[in-house]
């Protein structure tokens, strides 16, 4: 089974966060920084990113908003995971979804959309 898990991208400080609990009712977010753990009342400061359910090549966690190189032998691509038509993708540079469970033999985690935008614009 699935064990959901969040990071989040705190939009204020600009900082990728673990997240310990959400509070949906609430509308309130608990959150690690730097080993502290903060509540936060509005949720709506940060941009939630769920894990995917699979690691990288290196045992990292992917989450949505990961970017990956994927590649198998003859095939390369770098682009971001995001949900899409009940699935999660690869989505590249040029805008076009590609399926993440059948387009490649091995993924790695090079950044994130927020603290890495350069890695899209190669």
């Amino acid at each position: 089974m699935l064990k959901l898990k969040f990071r989040a991208w705190d939009i204020e400080f600009k900082e990728m966060v673990q997240v310990d609990a959400l509070l949906l009712d609430e509308q309130t977010i608990k959150a690690t920084y730097k080993n502290s753990s903060v509540t936060k009342e509005d949720i709506k400061k940060y941009v939630l990113m769920q894990f995917i359910g699979l690691k990288d090549m290196n045992g990292q966690e992917i989450f949505e908003g990961d970017v990956v190189h994927a590649y198998s032998e003859g095939a390369s691509l770098i682009g971001v995971i995001e949900y899409f038509d009940n699935a999660y993708c690869i989505k590249s540079k040029n805008g076009i979804y590609n399926s993440l469970w059948t387009n490649a033999e091995y993924f790695e985690v090079i950044g994130n959309i927020y603290e890495n935008k350069e890695l899209l614009k190669k």
